[in-house]
């Protein structure tokens, strides 16, 4: 009984903090709905398709949904709307539940890839479910979307994760500036020709969340730096030993301490002296 009342606990939490995101967001005029990846193709060319098969992806890299159905019951986190009362409470809890088993949720997620971002197809409560959890990753059989390459410092950056991707299979090993994987994968130990094993990825994951936590601490989502972008500034002073030592909040104020840095990630241009002057 105690653990049935736990389950509808956490679906009631989500409900609430998706009401107050949305409420703060309206009165901001943000828009909170998850993105469509059918509307960001519309203005995109694509090269082509590659069907990846059934592979382990972050939940923290899911994003948005494939095609414009059931948008309405989420906001962008895919913290679910609907009230406690619906049909649709009821279905969220029962796979919360499931998930929490020992088989956990078997059925891999179905979702389309692009620019290293993913877009689910079939699967939207799953998400939904293994955000408000707090899981890390998730089987997922995935159809990756290529664009045609240009100058545009985002795809020439995505194209560089697809090599560094066949060495590691990681997707979180991604930088919003080219140029920057060889001396992440030198920091953490590894050659760049290296092919990483199940050991090599494990080792990463392992202290993967302390660090995306981190950057959430810091800047609240304000900053559009990926995790590992937030850890090549760290690594200009400390080794990789020193910060997986490191809880999150002592990661977070140092990179509170380097934000010009971080935001520079963003803006090269970035010139804080110009900006006061």
């Amino acid at each position: 009984m105690r653990f049935q009342t736990e389950v509808w606990e956490r679906y009631a939490d989500s409900q609430n903090r998706a009401k107050r995101a949305l409420r703060k967001a309206t009165a901001k005029g943000t828009d909170m709905k998850l993105p469509v990846l059918n509307d960001i193709l519309d203005r995109n060319k694509l090269a082509y398709t590659v069907e990846l098969g059934i592979v382990e992806i972050p939940v923290s890299q899911i994003v948005g949904i494939g095609i414009d159905t059931d948008r309405d019951l989420y906001i962008r986190d895919f913290r679910p709307l609907s009230s406690v009362q619906s049909e649709f409470a009821e279905a969220w809890t029962e796979i919360y539940k499931q998930h929490l088993t020992d088989t956990g949720l078997v059925d891999p997620i179905r979702c389309c890839e692009y620019l290293g971002k993913f877009y689910v197809m079939d699967g939207k409560k799953r998400v939904s479910v293994l955000k408000a959890h707090g899981t890390m990753m998730v089987k997922a059989e995935v159809t990756r979307f290529l664009p045609e390459m240009s100058d545009d410092v985002q795809i020439q950056s995505y194209y560089e994760f697809l090599k560094t991707y066949e060495k590691t299979g990681l997707y979180q090993v991604a930088f919003t500036q080219p140029g920057q994987a060889d001396g992440f994968l030198k920091a953490l130990g590894h050659d760049s020709a290296h092919v990483w094993n199940e050991s090599d990825r494990f080792s990463l994951l392992f202290h993967w969340r302390p660090f995306e936590r981190a950057l959430e601490i810091a800047f609240d989502g304000m900053l559009n730096i990926t995790t590992a972008d937030a850890m090549m500034v760290l690594f200009r002073n400390h080794t990789y030993t020193e910060l997986c030592k490191m809880p999150s909040w002592v990661l977070a104020e140092l990179m509170q301490e380097s934000w010009e840095d971080m935001y520079r990630i963003c803006d090269p241009n970035f010139n804080i002296d110009a900006r006061v002057a």
